[in-house]
């Protein structure tokens, strides 16, 4: 894993840690477009590509199922 992957991976979890009450920042369709667009860059191995990975899986399972 690189130092970027280390970075975002604090950043995402110490984002979905809080536990304050939150507004949605995305509708369902732009939540599914993300999480494709994250699955497209954890496809590489470049930098990033663990983290993107791993926020795609969180963003997937807090969905409602279809």
């Amino acid at each position: 894993m690189s130092d970027i992957d280390d970075r975002l991976l604090a950043l995402v979890d110490s984002v979905v840690a809080s536990d304050e009450k939150r507004l949605p920042l995305l509708t369902l369709d732009e939540a599914r477009a993300a999480i494709e667009l994250l699955q497209l860059l954890s496809a590489g191995n470049g930098d990033g590509s663990y983290a993107a990975r791993h926020l795609a899986g969180k963003l997937a399972r807090r969905l409602p199922a279809e």
